[in-house]
């Protein structure tokens, strides 16, 4: 029997955890820049990422804009994904 994706709830979830995680680097950028650019850099392997580092700190109007902006796409795409994971599996 297969289970059905509650659509709402499913990605209401993924949003939750997906701003847990935009805190969690918002963090480690102010405490720990240079282990979250080696992190970076491991995952990009052809890239250099050192031009791409800030100049100044992120302002609290950006990191919000970020944050609203990150849970719109992860509860669209979530709710979506889970939607046509749904009509898909009958």
């Amino acid at each position: 029997m297969i289970k059905l994706l509650k659509e709402k709830e499913f990605a209401n979830a993924f949003t939750v955890v997906s701003l847990g995680v935009y805190v969690v680097c918002r963090v480690l950028s102010l405490i720990a820049p240079d282990f979250l650019f080696s992190v970076g850099k491991s995952w990009f392997h052809t890239f250099s990422l050192d031009s791409m580092r800030a100049v100044s700190p992120m302002d609290l109007g950006t990191f919000i804009f970020g944050a609203v902006s990150l849970a719109f796409l992860v509860w669209i795409t979530t709710y979506s994904g889970a939607a046509l994971y749904n009509k898909w599996a009958k």
